[in-house]
């Protein structure tokens, strides 16, 4: 009987997430705030370069990076769409914006976010939390979904502002904050 790859692949996630997912124990090695939200996590720095395919990531036209990466950008990872909206929307109807940020592993969940409407821009905050679990998977994503709604009050562009966070691979007590900025194009 020959197995489809694309089953293959399905059933071993599957069961990686079953067998080692974030099972609680006595003895929990968490961060201190596995309880509470962080900052959520828009790009990780790896020690080394990465593939220059994940590098592109970071010079979409469509996302401003603040601080810019700098000499840092063949060692940034970012989620493939850190912000997910329309190009275009209308001015006065609610716009469904979705901030994806980055879990180094199973037991990183999204915990939520914040937005706050300034006329013509949208400050959305994303907030992460470890499970507080000692096992977890080592299957990263960089799909982890904070989803708001707002709404633009004039004709024009509205700006749309992710904050969150750079942590780095090889020091997890690292942390800067982060702005992803995109800009949509209201009309009536």
């Amino acid at each position: 009987m020959r197995i489809s790859p694309r089953y293959t692949l399905s059933s071993l996630a599957l069961s990686l997430a079953g067998v080692a997912a974030c099972s609680g124990g006595d003895a929990v090695s968490a961060p201190s705030f596995a309880s509470s939200g962080v900052l959520a996590v828009l790009q990780y720095e790896w020690p080394t370069n990465l593939p220059s395919s994940l590098n592109d990531r970071l010079t979409k036209a469509s996302i401003v990076w603040s601080p810019p990466p700098g000499d840092e950008l063949v060692r940034l990872f970012v989620p493939a769409e850190v912000i997910e909206v329309a190009d275009t929307v209308r001015v006065g109807v609610a716009v469904p914006i979705v901030v994806n940020s980055i879990g180094e592993n199973g037991c990183w969940q999204a915990n939520g976010a914040t937005i706050e409407q300034r006329g013509d821009s949208a400050i959305v905050t994303a907030y992460d939390r470890h499970s507080g679990a000692a096992a977890c998977t080592q299957v990263w994503t960089d799909r982890l979904r904070h989803e708001v709604t707002t709404k633009f009050p004039r004709v024009g562009t509205g700006i749309i502002r992710a904050k969150g966070r750079r942590a780095r691979l090889a020091d997890p007590n690292y942390s800067a904050e982060i702005v992803a900025e995109r800009t949509v194009v209201v009309v009536p």
